[in-house]
């Protein structure tokens, strides 16, 4: 993957006086569906720290959703692509109550690879998913029919994504995490970025915090103005939850779950993969393996709802410092 490239470079960019605190790693939705129109995301708890705090974390998923609309005049969405994205997070404290953040994202849509090593694992495990033995192998389809219009999307490739800037402040067990996000992607074709400024802003609290145990909740509500020849069919007020925990297990080792509930980006399109609201889990280790080395996180996505598969399985790897 093209993004391995540029780790090393963000490693020595933080140098060694990167401090390390136990948070659990924010989730942002890679489902372009999602990503295309609002600006929320999981972020959990940032807890105090010196320095600058930097995490890099990629993300790959195979992507598969077909969806029909009802009858009689019967449409189909199709979504079938492996997708990649990786963000490079920076955090700092300007005080004991104030911190910035910001978030460098890259992403990308390809054919993929993966089509075949899923088939062999929905089938061994039981759990076949249609869509995906009927499709082509490999290879990226985006498409679907509107009522006033037959959108086509083309492969992007690689891409540098919307960038997300912002500051929280810290009130005892909770903080106010407010952001937004810059129209700064390198790529032009509709779908894959919003084009314009977006907000968020997010209530955290922190319900347990102890030495081996972290909970936290939060709400968030965000903004993004309506844009392009979809503009008919977007929303533009989104509200999510997110409810995230660690448990760290033995020593320095740890295993973090996020569930991430956002309403609906989309109306009046007729397929529910587009129009329903979404239900992610995030979940995985964090390990450190030796004692100056950085943070590694190993994880996985799924997809709950809407009833489809959509972004079928997720696969994550990360380095905090």
């Amino acid at each position: 993957m093209r993004l391995t490239r540029f780790l090393p470079f963000l490693a020595l960019a933080a140098g060694p006086r990167l401090a390390t605190a136990q948070d659990i790693p924010p989730y942002v939705p890679a489902n372009p569906v999602l990503q295309s129109r609002s600006a929320l995301y999981a972020q959990p708890f940032v807890a105090p720290h010196a320095g600058w705090q930097v995490r890099v974390l990629t993300d790959y998923y195979n992507a598969v959703e077909v969806s029909r609309s009802p009858a009689p005049f019967t449409r189909q969405y199709l979504f079938d692509a492996e997708v990649m994205q990786a963000d490079a997070w920076l955090t700092r404290d300007l005080s004991r109550r104030v911190f910035v953040i910001a978030d460098v994202p890259v992403r990308g849509g390809y054919s993929g690879f993966l089509d075949q090593a899923l088939i062999w694992y929905h089938h061994t495990t039981g759990l076949s998913v249609p869509a995906r033995d009927e499709l082509p192998r490999n290879q990226f389809e985006w498409g679907f029919v509107l009522p006033d219009s037959n959108i086509i999307r083309p492969r992007p490739g690689t891409f540098l994504g919307d960038i997300r800037t912002g500051a929280g402040m810290r009130l005892g067990r909770a903080e106010l995490v407010g952001t937004v996000t810059l129209p700064t992607a390198s790529l032009d074709a509709d779908g894959w970025a919003r084009h314009v400024i977006g907000a968020s802003l997010a209530v955290i609290g922190r319900l347990v915090g102890n030495s081996r145990v972290i909970v936290d909740v939060s709400s968030s509500v965000g903004v993004t103005p309506t844009h392009g020849r979809l503009a008919p069919y977007q929303r533009t007020v989104f509200v999510s939850g997110m409810a995230s925990g660690r448990w760290r297990f033995a020593g320095p080792q740890a295993m973090f779950g996020t569930v991430w509930v956002q309403s609906s980006n989309w109306h009046g399109t007729g397929f529910r993969a587009v129009d329903a609201g979404e239900v992610t889990t995030d979940f995985g280790f964090l390990l450190r393996l030796k004692r100056k080395w950085p943070e590694l996180q190993l994880g996985m996505t799924e997809d709950l709802k809407p009833d489809g598969p959509s972004m079928d399985v997720g696969f994550s790897i990360g380095l905090r410092w």
